[in-house]
């Protein structure tokens, strides 16, 4: 009897959320040592997370284009539940973590995502998800203007959350595609080249790895006492619950090998966390940490306009 109360007062607890609650993945910022962290095993970092006021708007998969005079310049999925796709956006934050400025960078009309920064030679450029199009392109980001020129596309392939980094005087992108017989299950890619802009060699290992823990993109890989760690996705339970950071033993031309170092997930009983139910990526430059996680919305109206724009977009489609 105890087993069925228990069960009944999960069922009402899940349907009365889904009704009157909107999931929102939004962006968190905050300052810490994150090398001390890695070294520790522990994330202990204050998060400051940053509201987005129309609930049918989501913000994710930030990275740190500059950070000068106070204020932070980041680049971000910016997802319209009306578009049904997301578009690279810009946010610029002061350091009272407030939005400035909020700009739109790059609209493909398909959906874009996880807008990985790689500078060199004073150059900054942005390589953002866009397996909808079929492949891994560059963009190179003018901060005069504010805005993506386009380079080229440099693998044809549909990635997902590629990193990129220079190791051994050789460039590595490393992107996830999924099983061919189990779309759920996600394998880890791996392409090297001399030059940033390619043309770049498939790793004679590929797939590295497959799974739903360690696998999937959720950050920059970070150097750390000559040490290789690279954040990834827990999505074993659902879809970007925590990070798994594992520690890179062997990467070259012929082989790859990593273990499991830590986790970082929500601590529930942080103030700053409240409402906060999942960590996704993690990206640093100097103290200054950018996140993004779900926050449970309450917004019972905001519901049925989901499901009316969800219905129009279906129709539009030819489907309805």
């Amino acid at each position: 009897m105890k087993n069925y109360f228990s069960r009944l007062k999960n069922f009402a607890v899940y349907h009365f959320n889904n009704r009157f609650f909107v999931k929102q993945w939004i962006v968190g910022i905050g300052r810490g040592d994150i090398r001390n962290m890695i070294r520790n095993k522990t994330f202990n970092c204050d998060i400051t997370w940053l509201p987005v006021k129309d609930p049918r708007r989501e913000f994710a998969d930030p990275f740190i284009l500059s950070s000068d005079k106070g204020l932070y310049h980041l680049i971000i999925e910016d997802y319209s539940m009306d578009d049904h796709y997301g578009k690279v956006a810009l946010l610029i934050v002061n350091d009272r973590y407030e939005v400035q400025e909020h700009k739109i960078l790059l609209d493909t009309r398909s959906h874009l995502s996880y807008p990985f920064v790689f500078k060199e030679n004073g150059n900054v450029y942005v390589f953002p998800e866009s397996a909808d199009n079929g492949n891994l392109s560059c963009y190179l980001y003018n901060p005069e203007t504010r805005s993506l020129g386009f380079v080229k596309h440099i693998i044809n392939m549909p990635l997902l959350d590629s990193n990129i980094i220079k190791h051994k005087n050789k460039y590595w992108i490393f992107g996830i595609t999924r099983e061919k017989d189990n779309n759920e299950n996600y394998e880890l890619q791996c392409f090297y080249s001399d030059d940033l802009l390619g043309p770049y060699t498939p790793h004679p290992a590929n797939p590295l790895a497959n799974g739903m823990d360690g696998v999937r993109s959720a950050g920059n890989i970070m150097e750390i006492d000559g040490v290789l760690y690279s954040p990834t996705q827990n999505c074993k339970e659902q879809y970007g619950k925590s990070i798994s950071i594992n520690k890179i033993t062997r990467l070259n031309e012929t082989s790859y090998t990593s273990e499991f170092h830590m986790n970082i997930s929500i601590d529930k009983n942080n103030k700053y966390n409240r409402g906060i139910k999942t960590i996704h990526t993690i990206n640093v430059h100097d103290e200054l940490i950018v996140v993004d996680g779900i926050k449970w919305t309450f917004a019972p109206f905001a519901q049925h306009k989901k499901l009316i724009a969800a219905k129009a977009h279906l129709k539009k489609s030819g489907f309805l």
